[in-house]
């Protein structure tokens, strides 16, 4: 069992791109064997940094079952998207947002699990800094026993951009799961700034989803689901830059929760 305490690490890695604008895309992987447990990975190309991690389980049974997603550091600086297959699930795919600009760097950090009653929480932070401006991208969820409300930036939950409070990123506990790590992704740049903007809550039936886009002149840089009632489908990215979020089927809704950055 890989405790995400042991993944605290923070990462700078400089390239000289040819545009000063933040730019990204959106790399998934393959569906994800049906076992308990199963992964499926996804990288960046080239020197893309990787801003955020989310998993989404399409079906077309197990609705509900995912166990998250989590980013793996490897020994030689290779950053991969994590998804893990939850029991009783059909399969997920791991969702990689690769970034890129002159001089930006991004670091990785994990916590401590959250504890096993429903609704509790993990959570990683980091202080801004005036003089190196640095903000929270992205925000993941995983465990190993499904049952999990989502993740989320530390923000209010409006339909407009607001403020990321601490930098926090809060992963949830759902009802009958065994606790929750969340992993986060800090990324720095002089010219950086990031808020958070919530969607309107879906339907409760499984499918119905949530969606929310950044504002003109923002770039997505991280997507989340979440809800307060567990059976939770993930999220996943549109060509269009849209963050979608997907009830599992838990009567009630999710929100989709995208991180946007400007420059």
């Amino acid at each position: 069992m890989m405790d995400l305490t042991l993944l605290v690490l923070i990462i700078g890695i400089t390239a000289d791109f040819t545009s000063g604008k933040l730019t990204c895309v959106t790399r998934q992987s393959e569906l994800s064997g049906t076992t308990d447990d199963d992964q499926a990975r996804v990288t960046c190309e080239g020197d893309d940094h990787m801003t955020s991690c989310v998993s989404y389980q399409p079906g077309p049974g197990g609705h509900g079952t995912r166990d998250g997603e989590f980013i793996e550091v490897s020994d030689d600086g290779v950053v991969t998207c994590v998804a893990r297959n939850g029991a009783g699930g059909t399969g997920v795919h791991a969702i990689a947002r690769c970034c890129s600009q002159n001089n930006l760097k991004c670091g990785y950090a994990g916590s401590s699990q959250s504890g096993s009653d429903d609704d509790d929480q993990s959570w990683v932070t980091y202080d801004f800094r005036e003089d190196k401006p640095t903000f929270l991208t992205g925000c993941a969820v995983n465990t190993y026993w499904k049952n999990i409300d989502g993740a989320y930036p530390d923000s209010t939950k409006e339909e407009q951009l607001t403020d990321i409070k601490g930098n926090k990123c809060v992963a949830v506990n759902g009802s009958g799961g065994k606790g929750v790590w969340a992993t986060a992704v800090y990324c720095s740049h002089s010219s950086l700034n990031c808020k958070a903007k919530w969607s309107a809550q879906s339907g409760g039936s499984q499918g119905d989803t949530a969606k929310v886009s950044c504002d003109d002149g923002w770039v997505l840089t991280g997507c989340n689901s979440y809800t307060w009632y567990k059976n939770n489908d993930g999220a996943y990215i549109t060509d269009a830059d849209e963050c979608v979020a997907v009830n599992g089927g838990n009567g009630k809704w999710v929100q989709a929760v995208a991180i946007c950055c400007e420059d």
